[in-house]
């Protein structure tokens, strides 16, 4: 079913819990969890098979939320190219990509329409490995490490390992306590917050930690208590 209007929180939400189940196999049996399959390009430890599935999965839901896919062998030095614009959303893949590399391809196109989610005119160019040219500037450098960083957690169906202010869901109102407990557990909360997507941006080492399940559980348990802080409504 074709998509009348595009929502990339809906896209992301509706993709990344079926990337976070094992792949289906003949006769409905599902493919047993692949160690380092939440990183494609990863080795000989991510199996082609669970990779092309993937690819497949993330092509089909855009092209479900009407955005145009296609994939070419004339692209040499490039691995992906995107432009949002009045006519919508296109995205142009390479077509002789390995299963893994193309199912990462797809996953950061869905990452740049997630820091895009404004619908204004962008273009994005994703280079193959050793074929970035010199002439990038710094903050360009920077967007692709942090376009990575949100693809390998979309494609490991593990939205928790990236900030939640750099998500399309992510919502300014998080708190419902009251009194001043809640106000302040509130005000720190969004600054950590901020404070964890600043890093994001600007810190491989943080991207990398952020994605530890250590790092994903204690995060999840601050926002939890800090959101919950404060005292309880009467019924």
């Amino acid at each position: 079913m074709m998509r009348s209007t595009l929502d990339v929180g809906r896209l992301v939400a509706s993709v990344v819990p079926a990337l976070a189940r094992p792949a289906p196999l003949a006769g409905g049996v599902t493919e047993p969890p692949v160690p380092g399959a939440g990183r494609a390009g990863a080795g000989p430890a991510a199996a082609p098979a669970h990779d092309a599935w993937r690819a497949e999965l993330l092509r089909r839901a855009l092209e479900e939320w009407g955005i145009r896919c296609r994939e070419r062998p004339e692209l040499q030095t490039l691995e992906a190219f995107g432009v949002i614009s009045a006519r919508g959303v296109e995205i142009t893949i390479a077509a002789d990509l390995s299963a893994a590399d193309r199912a990462l391809a797809y996953a950061r196109c869905l990452a740049r329409l997630v820091l895009h989610d404004d619908r204004q005119f962008a273009t994005w160019f994703h280079y193959r490995a050793g074929l970035t040219p010199g002439h990038l500037s710094a903050a360009e450098r920077r967007s692709s490490a942090v376009v990575d960083a949100m693809a390998r957690a979309l494609l490991g169906g593990r939205l928790q390992a990236a900030p939640r202010y750099l998500l399309p869901t992510a919502s300014p109102e998080v708190s419902a306590a009251s009194g001043l407990l809640g106000d302040c557990s509130r005000a720190l909360l969004v600054r950590l917050h901020r404070a964890s997507s600043a890093l994001y941006w600007r810190s491989d080492s943080y991207q990398a930690l952020r994605a530890t399940a250590p790092m994903v559980r204690l995060t999840s348990r601050v926002h939890d208590l800090l959101s919950a802080a404060g005292p309880q409504r009467a019924a």
